[in-house]
């Protein structure tokens, strides 16, 4: 403690030794509250950040992506990400299931859906497939919109 503190004084304290920098502002404390800050800021939006880089991923990933082809369908919709454990299309490929996979307009919609409101592949088919049926006039619980629709139910 004697090496930092100023010895030329009865009353010389620690805080002399400091006083020749009163009113400078040192380069690394501004690097540091720089940094914090940075860190606070990357924090708090970082969920934001990571949708964002997904849907860079997604973008980038898309534009590099084969040209589907008409021999294996089910294997380019499985290289794109449509597909999931509840639609399972790695066992259509190793069945030699001969379909062309999913409609080509589908995949596309299904595909933008994905990718703007970044949602898993389960969930944009669920939107689409309910956009569908609203257009075709079909309600949610799946009876018609027709206002002259006669429905017989067991009660």
């Amino acid at each position: 403690m004697s090496s930092i503190r100023n010895t030329e004084g009865e009353g010389s304290s620690f805080y002399d030794y400091y006083a020749h920098t009163k009113g400078k502002v040192k380069t690394h404390h501004v690097l540091l509250v720089f940094f914090i800050i940075t860190a606070i800021v990357l924090f708090h939006f970082r969920h934001k950040l990571a949708a964002a880089h997904d849907r860079y991923r997604t973008r980038r990933r898309s534009r590099f992506s084969r040209l589907p082809s008409d021999e294996n369908g089910f294997e380019d919709d499985l290289e794109n990400g449509l597909s999931s454990s509840t639609f399972d299309i790695g066992e259509n490929i190793s069945n030699n299931d001969q379909r062309q996979g999913l409609l080509q307009n589908s995949k596309e919609e299904i595909k933008r859906i994905m990718e703007n409101s970044n949602l898993s592949f389960d969930q944009a088919r669920y939107q689409y497939t309910q956009q569908q049926l609203s257009e075709n006039g079909v309600g949610k619980d799946g009876t018609p919109l027709d206002p002259k629709t006669v429905t017989f139910s067991h009660r």
